[in-house]
C-alpha cells in the first residue's frame, strides 16, 4: 500500500506540470495563473489527503512524501534498562515457602500447607536474602530458586512485621564454594531518602511465578503509610515508597531500583 501512493504521488506531480503546460499554451497569462492555482489547489489538496493517509499507516510524513527508510536500531545498541537489568538479573530470586492452614477439624492431626510464592534478593556473600515478611509469613524454611535454576533451602533468620521484611539464609555445607558462584552477587542498597517523586524506578520480581520480569515507572509519592492489611486490626507501615510500576502477586519482596 505505501509503494502504491508513492506512485500515486508521482503520477499526481506529472498530472500537475502536464495541465499547467496544456494550461499556459491556451490561454493568456491571467487566466493560466488562474487556472493553474485552481488545478494545483485541487492536487494539493488530493496530495495532502494522500499523505496524511500514507502518515497514518506509517507514522511519518517524510517516509511516505520522500521515500526515506525510518531510521533502525543498530542491533549493538541497548537502552539502560538493558544495562540494568543484566546487571542485576542473577541478583533477583524466587522464593517459594509452605504456609501451614489453621485447621477446621481439631481431631485431624495432619497440617494443610499452602505455598506461597515471592520474590527477594542477595544481600551478601554469605548467602543473606532480603524478601517480606508476608512472602514467608509462619514457615521456618523456605526454597530460594535462583534465575539459572539452583535451588537452595533457607531458613528464616529474622522477620519484621511491623516494616514487613524477613531475612533469609542459604542453608549448605560448603559456604565457601557457594561463594564463588557467579549468581551470588549482592544488590548495592541505595539511600531510599535521597528519592524524589519523578525519579525513574525499575521493578524486577517474578509476577505469578514467571522468573526475570522486568516493569519500569515512576516514584509517585514518598513517605505514604500503608494502612492495615485487615479492618479488624493490625498496624501501620510507615515511609513507603509509592510508584507506578506494575507488582503483581509472586513480585513482593523484589527489588526497587534507581537507573543508577
Amino acid at each position: 500500500w505505501y509503494l502504491q501512493n508513492r506512485m500515486l504521488l508521482v503520477w499526481y506531480k506529472r498530472m500537475a506540470h502536464s495541465i499547467c503546460d496544456n494550461i499556459v499554451k491556451k490561454s493568456n497569462a491571467f487566466s493560466t495563473t488562474a487556472v493553474a492555482i485552481i488545478v494545483l489547489t485541487i492536487l494539493s489538496a488530493s496530495l495532502s489527503n494522500v499523505c496524511n493517509q500514507v502518515m497514518a499507516q506509517t507514522g511519518s510524513a517524510s517516509s511516505a512524501v520522500a521515500g526515506t527508510q525510518l531510521p533502525r536500531s543498530s542491533p549493538s545498541s541497548h537502552s539502560p534498562l538493558n544495562t540494568i537489568f543484566k546487571q542485576v538479573q542473577s541478583s533477583v530470586v524466587q522464593i517459594t515457602s509452605k504456609i501451614p492452614l489453621p485447621t477446621a477439624n481439631p481431631s485431624n492431626p495432619q497440617t494443610q500447607n499452602a505455598t506461597a510464592l515471592g520474590s527477594g534478593f542477595v544481600y551478601d556473600k554469605q548467602g543473606h536474602i532480603i524478601t517480606n515478611n508476608h512472602v514467608v509469613g509462619d514457615a521456618k524454611i523456605v526454597d530460594v530458586t535462583f534465575v539459572d535454576g539452583n535451588k537452595y533451602t533457607a531458613k528464616i533468620i529474622g522477620t519484621d512485621i511491623y516494616s514487613d521484611v524477613a531475612v533469609l539464609k542459604i542453608q549448605i555445607q560448603n559456604m565457601t564454594q557457594l561463594q564463588k558462584q557467579p549468581f551470588l552477587k549482592p544488590l548495592v542498597i541505595g539511600n531510599s531518602s535521597k528519592l524524589e517523586v519523578g525519579d525513574q524506578v525499575i521493578a524486577i520480581g517474578n509476577p505469578f511465578g514467571l522468573d526475570s520480569t522486568l516493569t519500569t515507572g515512576i516514584v509517585s509519592a514518598i513517605g505514604r503509610v500503608l494502612p492495615p492489611a485487615t479492618e479488624a486490626g493490625g498496624f501501620s507501615i510507615p515511609n513507603i515508597i509509592q510508584t507506578d510500576a506494575p507488582i503483581a502477586p509472586g513480585s513482593s519482596g523484589g527489588p526497587l531500583l534507581n537507573i543508577q
